[in-house]
């Protein structure tokens, strides 16, 4: 757990080391790095449950707007979670990011994704009335991410880097037929490189 911590703190700090008020523009298809944290749970509940499920998340974006205030965000996440099965996670959402302070930012998130749900263990299936072992593949569902989040733009004389921390809720749809909708979040702590 120390050493999370410690990982999470330099994703956050380490990009400050020769800082300069540079006016280098927003790029499009930045590299988006994250460190992620699975639960599932309703929002704002349980939040010690995200810290036993890490994963990684890789992604980019496009500016929808010319000051980059309306983004498109495409990511990819894995998560490992020992009591749910591990996950891949797809989805693309539009974000709003307004400014705060002066290299400050807030976002607001949305959009549609696919996650791929894998078994933790062997599943069973009644076929005649028999139950009978079926593979670990999983299923895919449909979800849709809903997020909040907040950054910092460090302005470098090569780079743009943004650290941020986002928390998101997802609805997962097709879990199975008595319950409609499964909540999930995700909390992300990481960095885009421009």
């Amino acid at each position: 757990m120390k050493l999370l911590l410690i990982v999470i703190a330099g994703l956050l700090t380490f990009p400050q080391a020769g800082c300069t008020q540079d006016t280098k523009p927003y790029s499009d298809f930045p590299i988006t790095i994250s460190v992620n944290f699975h639960a599932f749970a309703l929002p704002f509940r349980d939040f010690k449950a995200n810290f036993t499920n890490i994963g990684i998340g890789l992604g980019t974006e496009v500016a929808l707007n010319s000051s980059a205030t309306w983004v498109q965000q495409v990511s990819v996440v894995w998560y490992h979670n020992k009591a749910l099965g591990n996950g891949l996670l797809f989805s693309t959402q539009n974000v709003w990011r307004p400014t705060l302070g002066s290299n400050g930012y807030g976002e607001v998130k949305g959009g549609v994704g696919y996650l791929q749900s894998f078994l933790p263990t062997k599943g069973l299936q009644q076929t005649n009335g028999i139950w009978h072992e079926t593979n670990r593949k999983g299923k895919g569902m449909f979800c849709v991410p809903l997020g909040i989040g907040a950054g910092y733009d460090i302005r470098q004389s090569q780079s743009l880097i943004s650290p941020f921390i986002n928390y998101q809720f997802i609805a997962v749809t097709g879990y199975n037929e008595s319950i409609p909708i499964v909540p999930n979040t995700l909390l992300q702590v990481g960095s885009r490189i421009h």
